[in-house]
């Protein structure tokens, strides 16, 4: 094991590595920041690590600094650089979360070198943090948006293969997120019942999720008629068929340069999120119990559904007359009848 000493002066340099499109190893000239990898790649999800090593390469790429360095006025002028570049509040206060889970880790390591959090400094014999010392960025309550229907059909209309289809469907029927959605391998699937194991989700939780038919029959139809036995040695469902990966399992980045090539063919502007939140949104809008949603979809924090319960008034004000309406027959006759009986 790297024995823990701190490269004074050295500014952090972090290498990824990548197999088949797929991020495989992470090395740095840090032995801090390779163990605080290491740690999260064994405690946390894969995509946790994956996003974590990403985030920190940006970090230390932008100040060029040695990691003794970093302080809250190094984070600002990271943040100051994210916000130039055109970085949302959201992925800059992302990157900020990764920045403060990794000095969380070296204050535990070596409390004398790493006295302080710089984004989110801890309160004074408490383990809780202030909110007002930390820098993340405020932001509004979101509003997940949806695809409306129309912009569905059209979309689907342009879809040139069973195996796009079956992959839009699973994200918005099923509503998967893209990464689960290819991961899923021959082993996971179930006919008898239409049920996929997702293995990896997010947060390592995994769970079972259910097809419909007509998600079942598109997935059918590619196994039949495009991928069919070819390449029996790979284990992962959905294949690439065209340019210098071939035969490989399809990956994250591919799949959603195709979604942006489809949307421009009919004039959309979609993203790959944008068909689980619309399931998401769906099931809530026809009634679906909030835990049998959070279950299906993978939510854990049992407030994780309230942005999709703001979607629309129409739809809170349908609601309404729906939740008043076993009353009117109760209170019509009193209330025209002046109270009397």
């Amino acid at each position: 094991m790297t024995s823990l000493e701190l490269t004074i002066g050295q500014s952090v340099q972090i290498t990824l590595e990548y197999k088949q499109s797929k991020m495989v190893a992470v090395s740095t000239n840090s032995p801090f920041v390779e163990h605080f990898l290491l740690k999260t790649k064994m405690s946390q999800s894969i995509h946790t690590w994956i996003n974590y090593a990403h985030d920190l390469k940006v970090f230390f790429h932008t100040l060029d600094l040695p990691l003794e360095n970093i302080d809250r006025q190094a984070c600002v002028t990271f943040m100051e650089a994210q916000d130039h570049a055109g970085l949302s509040s959201l992925t800059i206060n992302r990157r900020l979360a990764a920045i403060s889970s990794l000095f969380t880790e070296l204050n535990l390591l070596d409390p004398t070198r790493f006295p302080q959090n710089p984004v989110a400094p801890l309160q004074r014999g408490r383990e809780t943090r202030k909110p007002s010392r930390s820098l993340y960025r405020r932001q509004p309550d979101r509003v997940p948006d949806i695809i409306a229907e129309e912009n569905l059909q059209a979309f689907f209309a342009v879809l040139p293969t069973w195996r796009d289809r079956t992959l839009i469907l699973l994200m918005w029927i099923s509503c998967l997120r893209i990464s689960e959605a290819l991961a899923i391998r021959f082993e996971d699937i179930e006919c008898s019942n239409r049920s996929i194991r997702i293995r990896h989700g997010k947060g390592s939780l995994e769970r079972i999720v259910y097809m419909d038919r007509y998600t079942f029959s598109a997935l059918n139809k590619y196994l039949d008629e495009e991928r069919g036995n070819l390449y029996p040695e790979i284990d992962e469902v959905f294949v690439a068929f065209k340019g210098i990966a071939r035969g490989r399992p399809l990956s994250v980045n591919a799949f959603q340069h195709a979604i942006d090539y489809y949307a421009q063919q009919c004039g959309l502007s979609l993203h790959a999120h944008l068909f689980r939140h619309t399931g998401i949104s769906q099931l809530v809008m026809q009634g679906m119990s909030e835990p049998a949603i959070r279950k299906l979809v993978g939510h854990r924090n049992a407030n994780s559904l309230e942005p999709y319960l703001h979607l629309s008034d129409h739809f809170v004000a349908a609601e309404f007359e729906k939740a008043q309406s076993v009353f009117y027959s109760l209170a019509t006759g009193s209330f025209l009848s002046g109270g009397k009986q």
